[in-house]
């Protein structure tokens, strides 16, 4: 036995003694018609969908029947060329990664280190050795020479041999 399909909603009855303003009774009511229509929109629209994919499934079994050699086959090549192969390398990521973490402090310690060291030296060779004034000469500026009115001249290439042993 099922029950009969209610077409007409009960909306809510506004009281005399209500301080609401009528907007929210409005608001209240379009709620109330706007899910009523959103139930019925959407079984209808399932057992549309329903209906539409009925004749696929008998199909559907024939084409799979088909197909099996292909599906196996992909199958057995995705197994060998990718999933063994991602799986082999996860199991050597995660036995290697201690190693990757204490070689990578490692060198960013010795990077520290190093830059520290190499400061200090300088520092140090600043402290023990000043550097010199630049020398002032009691000259005035050297005169410029003049550009050469000759062509350079151009070298010959020696010629060498290789002496072959007997």
């Amino acid at each position: 036995m099922s029950l009969p399909t209610t077409l007409s909603a009960d909306l809510p009855v506004a009281s005399a003694l209500s301080n609401e303003p009528p907007i929210v009774h409005f608001a209240r009511a379009a709620g109330h018609v706007l899910a009523v229509s959103f139930s019925y929109l959407s079984r209808a629209s399932t057992t549309l969908a329903r209906l539409s994919f009925s004749p696929v499934s008998l199909v559907y079994n024939p084409i799979i029947y088909l197909l099996s050699p292909v599906i196996v086959l992909s199958q057995v090549l995705l197994q060998v060329f990718v999933f063994s192969p991602y799986s082999i390398f996860l199991s050597i990521a995660r036995n290697v990664y201690p190693i990757y973490v204490f070689v990578g402090i490692a060198c960013i310690c010795a990077a520290f280190f190093g830059y520290t060291v190499r400061m200090v030296s300088i520092a140090l060779t600043y402290v023990i050795f000043p550097p010199r004034p630049p020398k002032t000469s009691s000259q005035g500026p050297l005169p410029e020479k003049d550009a050469p009115t000759s062509p350079a001249k151009t070298r010959l290439r020696k010629r060498v041999s290789i002496k072959e042993e007997r």
